[in-house]
């Protein structure tokens, strides 16, 4: 009886919350009861979320995300992992460009409109921004996101990137993107492109696409734009960087924004291999095994009486082969 009494009928006594739908119910109604059920529980992402929007309207965000193999339909995840920089662009990163091409097309069309204050939409990736976007919208802007991505993969090369994991921030690259999808081109012009590199390793020697971003985006898409037709417009991400010579020491992580940039920044600048003689570029980075490691080794380091943490932070460390090393 005790059992029955502690544990079966508080088992059967168990009330659960039931939203009962009907058969006439609007697919408009359906989403939005899905949206805030789920987001009162365990938080989906917002790519989810948005796909629930979307398919009251009949489109299959994942379908055109992911593709569907059966159909032989790409999707655009496929088609941006065929830049070798860019194999795991995150479905809501995509988003995030998206959101930023239509909030400042609404910002400005506000502007136009004589709005002022806060009547004027913010450019904005917030997440509840990204749920506002209309699938028209999203139809749109989706094309010149995806190409804005591809883009993005051209500049990083240039930048010196052959990794994707060498990639300081992956968040960093959602405003890239926007950039590159509104202007097009003109990022190739050497105005812009200096001032592009400046921007993106300002963020990087600054580790400021560190924590939370949203904000940072939508200010530096804006400020980019500003700035590559008004010099005096610098934007934030170039004003708040600082970079201190001391910093060099405590970089032994290589999961760290700077640690990452650096090393990027010795290869792009002709550093070479004390086994094949030559650059670190002219080499065949998969064949070589080609890696971080020791310039003095570890061992050596301790017979010399050097500091642990002198021995490992990025000045002692450079990219070399497997036969150097």
């Amino acid at each position: 009886m005790d059992f029955r009494k502690k544990v079966l009928n508080a088992f059967r006594n168990y009330e659960l919350p039931v939203i009962k739908l009907l058969k006439d119910t609007s697919r408009e109604a359906v989403c939005m009861v899905f949206e805030k059920v789920n987001t009162g529980g365990v938080e989906l992402t917002v790519f989810e979320l948005v796909t629930a929007s979307f398919a009251a309207e009949g489109f299959n965000l994942r379908k055109d995300w992911y593709g569907d193999a059966a159909q032989g339909v790409s999707g655009r995840k496929d088609r941006l992992a065929e830049n070798r920089l860019l194999p795991n662009v995150k479905p809501t990163d995509f988003l995030q460009s998206v959101s930023l091409l239509w909030s400042l097309d609404m910002r400005q069309r506000d502007v136009d409109a004589g709005k002022t204050g806060k009547a004027v939409t913010p450019v904005s990736a917030k997440r509840a921004t990204i749920l506002k976007l209309p699938l028209v919208e999203y139809r749109n802007r989706a094309d010149r996101a995806e190409h804005g991505f591809n883009e993005v993969n051209r500049f990083l090369h240039r930048q010196g990137f052959f990794h994707e994991r060498d990639i300081p921030y992956r968040t960093q690259l959602v405003p890239l993107a926007a950039v590159m999808a509104n202007v097009g081109e003109r990022w190739l012009e050497p105005r812009i492109f200096d001032k592009l590199s400046r921007w993106f390793w300002c963020g990087v020697f600054g580790e400021l696409y560190g924590g939370t971003t949203e904000t940072r985006i939508a200010n530096d898409y804006e400020d980019l734009l500003a700035w590559f037709d008004d010099d005096e417009k610098v934007p934030r991400t170039v004003r708040d960087a600082v970079f201190s010579s001391s910093r060099l020491i405590t970089m032994r992580s290589r999961l760290s924004a700077a640690y990452k940039g650096l090393s990027v920044l010795l290869v792009r600048e002709g550093a070479c291999d004390f086994f094949w003689k030559t650059t670190i570029r002219d080499l065949d980075v998969e064949e070589a095994s080609i890696d971080i490691h020791h310039i003095f080794p570890r061992t050596w380091c301790r017979q010399q009486g050097i500091a642990p943490h002198l021995c490992d932070c990025i000045v002692n460390k450079t990219m070399i082969s497997a036969k150097a090393n």
